[in-house]
């Protein structure tokens, strides 16, 4: 479970719109980004951007990995650690 909610709304509103399925917003944390909310590569970038600047924080390629697109939770996850400390 991610330990902001904030972070997990902003995640499921940006996913939602991104994918454009309101439904993201009720599923799992574990429900697959790419199963089963269907995030392929291009809306992957898109997602990426759009949460640089609702956050206010750059990704940073070197710190991301593929598993960190597992799932709902796993993306929170990833965001977290990489915005510890930041005002968000």
């Amino acid at each position: 479970m991610s330990r902001n909610p904030e972070i997990l709304k902003t995640v499921r509103t940006i996913l939602s719109e991104v994918v454009k399925n309101d439904a993201v917003m009720t599923m799992a944390e574990t429900a697959s980004l790419k199963d089963d909310i269907g995030l392929d590569s291009l809306s992957s970038l898109t997602f990426l951007v759009a949460i640089e600047e609702a956050l206010a924080f750059t990704v940073n390629p070197a710190t991301l990995d593929a598993s960190d697109f597992d799932n709902i939770q796993s993306i929170c996850n990833y965001i977290e650690t990489q915005t510890a400390g930041l005002p968000l």
